[in-house]
């Protein structure tokens, strides 16, 4: 390395996230003055500027700060770097090596690490002694790491399995309190409860973030800037973030606002890794009810159920049709589509079946709309008198209630079992009928389709049937389905708010035969005394 009369020189000053649980004596201040008493006793370096990293790891060089000092290096602005200990620089023991024995010594920079006493300028690297300490105390730094590596995981999963939010940023809606619990944040989960009743109103997810857009409310992450956290999101392609659909989506599809955490969801290998990759479901650490929702466990759950329906409007203007996404052809089991015909000046719409229309193959299934609207109004007025009454005559609080409703769940349960089985049963003879030439590939792909989703829709039965049985109560659960339903006593219309509420599907068998499934069937069937059909149906 050539002796050069002045050296210029990068103090540079690096301070991790777990460093600063430590002693003092790693600080950014205390490193900083360390540095300026060193040069201040050596007249042959003058400083160039001093950089710092605070809040960042020595696992990778992944730094602003040190990647401003590559710049000066390679624009020739420093030939000098100063540190307080081969730690500051890095903690991974290849990649640190590689700096100062061979980039720092290819660009003839001066690197000195103060508290290790090594100056590059009068080590000698043929000498044994210097060619195995440096790589040896950088090895040792890197064991130091992932030291602090494991022991911050396990602390993470502790309390991870403990149920406490382990987030540096509370989502949307809430806010972190002392304790480290999220309590809503009033302004912000008020836009939450907006977003979610947007949703069942009929809006789609792209419409809602336009709502939002125009009516001048804060992105989640401009929100945080502007409450004075400093926050990033790998979401952010502008300067400043508007609503999206994905942020839209983000909020609707999040357990988090009703009471839940979901945690441990991605990890990293190790911590020499920067990328994370995804655990499947049953590994995340989930615990219900930890704190206070935003949003109802019941409306939660339909606008799931909702984000799944293929429903689309059209030229994106307008809300959804009530109906839309709860039509079913009673042949094919497929969903209805909207048709308008207008005759006379005048637009009358259908519902016709999908197959048909998209196929040939499902027979001309269709029926009006005002006419499904009569009948559906009709039929959920008559549910409400009757669970509303029998509420009022406190039919829901017998002895037997828990057993009589678990039965009927039990059922329900084995029936949608049995459709599984059944639909599976169809997929394979229905292949068998394509490879021997008795159906078209069309037909097959038609066919394929309508078996998967009756099983997918059985499949999330279930797993909602077995939902109700955890938290299944006495009493009580049947009069909060009454109170439910008691709101909607006195309704005249209907909106599609009300029908999501209340109406798991309407199959239209013929243009004059129709049957409404209500979504509270299996708690209409086991908390009345007459068991009572849960399908109601009506030739119009």
């Amino acid at each position: 390395m050539k002796n050069i009369e002045v050296w210029d020189a990068d103090l540079y000053v690096r301070l991790s996230k777990d460093d600063r649980d430590k002693d003092e004596s790693n600080s950014i201040k205390n490193q900083r003055d360390l540095l300026h008493n060193f040069v201040s006793k050596n007249p042959d370096i003058r400083v160039s500027s001093v950089l710092s990293d605070d809040g960042f790891t020595g696992a990778n060089f992944d730094r602003a700060a040190f990647r401003n000092m590559v710049r000066h290096i390679e624009e020739g602005k420093v030939n000098c770097v100063i540190v307080k200990d081969f730690s500051r620089l890095g903690r991974n023991h290849i990649e640190t090596g590689k700096y100062i024995e061979r980039y720092f010594a290819e660009k003839n920079v001066r690197f000195i690490a103060v508290n290790e006493g090594y100056d590059s300028l009068k080590a000698d690297m043929s000498d044994s002694n210097n060619s195995l300490i440096v790589p040896f105390k950088n090895i040792i730094n890197e064991a130091f790491l992932e030291d602090i590596s494991t022991k911050t995981r396990s602390q993470l999963e502790i309390k991870r399995k403990n149920g406490e939010f382990i987030g540096n940023f509370a989502v949307y809606g809430y806010r972190k309190a002392k304790d480290k619990k999220l309590i809503p944040d009033d302004y912000a989960a008020e836009i939450v409860r907006s977003i979610y009743t947007y949703k069942l109103d009929g809006y789609n997810e792209g419409q809602i973030a336009a709502m939002l857009n125009a009516r001048g409310v804060l992105s989640p992450s401009e929100y945080k800037k502007a409450s004075g956290i400093a926050y990033k999101t790998p979401f952010a392609v502008n300067d400043k973030a508007l609503w999206s659909v994905n942020a839209v989506k983000r909020i609707l599809t999040n357990r988090v606002y009703i009471g839940n955490l979901e945690q441990g969801k991605r990890t990293k290998g190790s911590y020499r890794m920067t990328k994370f990759y995804y655990k499947p479901q049953n590994e995340w650490s989930i615990h219900e009810n930890v704190h206070e929702p935003i949003v109802a466990l019941s409306d939660f759950n339909i606008v799931q159920e909702l984000m799944q329906k293929d429903t689309r409007v059209s030229g994106g203007v307008g809300r959804l049709n009530m109906f839309s996404g709860f039509m079913v052809c009673g042949c094919c089991g497929r969903p209805m589509v909207i048709r308008t015909v207008k005759k006379n000046d005048k637009a009358y719409v259908n519902f016709v079946c999908s197959t048909h229309k998209k196929y040939g193959s499902c027979k001309n299934n269709n029926v009006s709309a005002t006419a499904v609207e009569q009948f559906a109004l009709a039929s959920i007025q008559a549910q409400i008198f009757g669970l509303v009454s029998a509420a009022d005559i406190g039919s829901f609080g017998s002895d037997s209630l828990q057993s009589r409703k678990q039965l009927a769940i039990d059922g329900m349960i084995e029936n949608n079992r049995r459709i599984i089985a059944e639909n599976k049963d169809y997929l394979v003879k229905s292949y068998e009928h394509y490879v021997d030439e008795l159906i078209s590939e069309a037909e097959y792909k038609m066919f394929r389709d309508s078996f998967h989703n009756q099983i997918e829709a059985a499949e999330n039965n279930i797993t909602a049937l077995f939902a109700e049985l955890d938290r299944l109560k006495d009493g009580a659960h049947g009069m909060e389905l009454a109170e439910r339903f008691r709101q909607y006593e006195n309704i005249t219309e209907l909106n599609r708010a009300i029908v999501a509420n209340l109406i798991h599907s309407i199959i239209v068998n013929d243009s004059k035969d129709l049957e409404i499934r209500f979504r509270y069937m299996s708690e209409y069937d086991a908390l009345t005394a007459n068991n009572r059909m849960y399908m109601e149906r009506a030739v119009i």
